[in-house]
């Protein structure tokens, strides 16, 4: 089992951070995010004395595994990874049904995991974590939009701590083969705001690249408005491919399922996960315990037009107002 954390906002001690991972994402941290020992030390400074100092959070996370994924993800500009993790915090306690309680053993959730909905299936050449969703593998008769919902952020909170993800990001490939309306039907536009708000503004989730094929062309309306909640960032790196072959074609073979021409075993990729999860169950269900007034933080989520750093009192300006060097 993975060491526990503490939600402690003002420790008496932090702990100390070691960069042990590999030349590749020593040079993604420099060259993408600005990340050197210096700049990563003086901003986990700056970050636990905003924590601290907060006047609307309560408990929260200040180990380096936690912050640094808010800084990585906006490239170490303090403020606004600070104002990430605020959104974060008022995020998970706005919306507990979808993004709290996180539990692997839950029934529905280990369905979806052994139906083989999704994998993880390794770093690409580039440092990027490739994972795979097989759409079709939900089953629509059985689990609802919240249910789907809860487990892609399942699958994300986990992934978010691997240091791997947090600089150099992940690729997703999604085959829709065999797909029907009802996998679509499922999802009401409210479910998809609050679903693409968290992927666009309040995860700390680095999307390089987005690929999906065979997706359904009795699906393109409701796909165009999925995108509507998008970024358009996120919709420039979305690419559609009229087959899995296509789409294969854009990754390396030692990371294609068998299935598709490469050597992955998918089944033992899922097992593996699954362990992983379970090893980091109570981490998980102990974010649950960090905690933030949410007063300040309603108009977030009236208005969907509202720009990302529209925060009652944000951290943009509450960085500044707390006088934190």
């Amino acid at each position: 089992m993975e060491k526990l954390y503490s939600v402690e906002k003002c420790p008496q001690t932090y702990d100390q951070y070691e960069f042990t991972l590999s030349d590749l994402y020593r040079k993604l941290a420099k060259d993408e995010l600005r990340e050197d020992d210096e700049i990563r030390e003086q901003s986990l400074t700056q970050m636990r004395e905003w924590i601290a100092k907060h006047p609307y959070i309560r408990k929260c996370r200040t180990d380096a595994s936690f912050l640094l994924r808010f800084l990585r993800f906006r490239k170490y500009s303090v403020p606004m990874a600070c104002e990430a993790l605020e959104r974060y915090l008022a995020m998970r306690e706005t919306f507990p049904q979808w993004f709290k309680n996180l539990d692997c053993n839950d029934p529905a959730m280990r369905e979806m995991l052994q139906d083989g909905v999704f994998t993880k299936l390794g770093q690409d050449a580039e440092g990027r974590t490739v994972i795979l969703f097989r759409f079709a593998r939900f089953n629509v008769d059985k689990f609802t939009s919240l249910q789907e919902g809860r487990f892609t952020v399942l699958l994300i909170e986990t992934l978010l701590e691997c240091e791997e993800l947090q600089i150099g990001g992940f690729r997703v490939l999604i085959d829709y083969t065999g797909s029907v309306l009802k996998h679509y039907g499922i999802w009401g536009v409210s479910d998809m705001k609050v679903f693409m708000d968290a992927i666009n503004r309040s995860y700390p989730i680095r999307i390089r690249e987005v690929h999906g094929a065979k997706f359904p062309k009795f699906a393109v309306s409701l796909l165009n408005l999925l995108l509507t909640f998008a970024s358009p960032k996120l919709k420039d790196r979305i690419t559609c491919h009229n087959s899995v072959e296509e789409m294969a074609k854009r990754c390396e073979s030692t990371l294609l399922p068998k299935e598709w021409g490469g050597v992955c075993d998918l089944q033992e990729f899922n097992q593996r996960f699954q362990d992983h999860l379970e090893d980091r169950r109570q981490v998980l269900l102990a974010l649950d315990e960090m905690d933030i007034d949410t007063t300040n933080y309603t108009s977030l989520w009236k208005h969907h037009e509202a720009p990302e750093n529209e925060i009652d009192s944000g951290a943009m300006g509450s960085f500044r107002k707390l006088d934190v060097d």
